[in-house]
């Protein structure tokens, strides 16, 4: 199981509108937000995977950056 932190970072005031739309993405969660700031988590079978789910980040309409702050796997 591989496992990621990862900062979001949206257009001015299209929080909200990404939060509804991060919502939709699998083995993702939200676990914050503070301006145009969103703190997610991945989880993915395998670094690869993991990194298509930054990539499904980085697509979102409105989001200007996907900044991972820790990424891991359990072996």
């Amino acid at each position: 199981m591989a496992i990621a932190s990862v900062v979001v970072a949206t257009e001015a005031g299209a929080v909200e509108v990404v939060l509804a739309q991060l919502a939709q993405l699998p083995n993702t969660e939200v676990h914050g937000s503070k301006e145009n700031q969103i703190v997610t988590v991945i989880e993915a079978d395998s670094i690869a995977a993991l990194s298509e789910g930054m990539q499904r980040l980085a697509a979102v309409a409105q989001v200007i950056g996907v900044y991972p702050v820790y990424a891991g796997q359990e072996e």
